[in-house]
């Protein structure tokens, strides 16, 4: 499975799968069948002459006000959800930038536009080219370097899955430490955020379980870069006991 880095607020390299042609086909197989459900209520609700047998200027009218749900889902939703769609969500895939970030109104709306998503507001006939573009972006995806289509890279987009490769839950940290009688060391741990704690513990446990010459470097650049936005001075020594501390302190100050 291809991966790709990005930097957490640690400055450390947090890696993450991309989305393969597969999960990237089962999120729009998924979001699609949203729409026919709702194309369903809609036939039911306006009767198949809208859609078959519209002729007037209203029927085009009021066909183009129930296909705008559809042609704007897209980038609706990869905005408002931080780069997912309901389908990508359920199959655990977002859209980021490059660098990682969330997509803003930007980047949603150029992916909207190189996708043919406004395809939609045509008539029937022409919508058969939309599918023909999705077959033809399922190619690309699959032979591109970062699993990308044409809309990816031009709105400097991909898709990703949703949660680190290695990874533990926000329960993981709850089982640290018993914070009844714990005492913090360091208050200034609520600066940072649950994915940088996962990460801590992530390296803790890889060095404990592989202490490789490559492993207990990122330990001790994680341990000088977690006491710089700390603003307290570098550790020098027992730097896996201070990362320890760290994971404590944050649980029995945020939980």
């Amino acid at each position: 499975m291809s991966t790709i880095n990005f930097e957490s607020s640690l400055y450390v390299p947090v890696e993450f799968g991309l989305a393969n042609a597969g999960q990237r086909l089962l999120a729009a197989i998924l979001d699609m069948l949203l729409f026919i459900i709702y194309f369903i209520v809609i036939l039911a609700f306006f009767g198949e002459s809208l859609f078959f047998n519209a002729s007037s200027f209203g029927d085009f009218f009021w066909l183009f006000l129930v296909k705008l749900p559809w042609i704007f889902y897209n980038p609706f939703c990869e905005y408002f959800m931080h780069g997912q769609t309901i389908g990508k969500y359920i199959v655990g895939i977002r859209v980021v930038t490059m660098n990682g970030g969330r997509p803003m109104l930007k980047e949603v709306f150029t992916r909207w536009i190189f996708k043919g998503d406004f395809l939609w507001i045509s008539v029937n006939a022409i919508i058969l080219l939309w599918f023909g573009m999705g077959l033809i972006a399922i190619l690309v995806i699959s032979f591109s370097q970062y699993s990308q289509r044409m809309a990816d890279v031009l709105s400097n987009t991909l898709v990703i899955q949703s949660r680190p490769k290695e990874r533990f839950s926000l329960n993981d940290l709850l089982k640290i430490v018993d914070t009844t009688n714990h005492e913090v060391k360091y208050p200034q741990v609520t600066c940072f955020a649950d994915e940088d704690m996962l990460l801590i513990k992530n390296t803790i446990n890889r060095l404990r379980e592989y202490p490789t010459p490559e492993a207990i470097q990122f330990g001790q650049k994680l341990c000088d870069e977690t006491a710089k936005l700390m603003e307290i001075p570098p550790i020098t020594e027992k730097r896996m006991e201070f990362l320890q501390n760290v994971l404590e302190d944050y649980v029995v100050l945020t939980r």
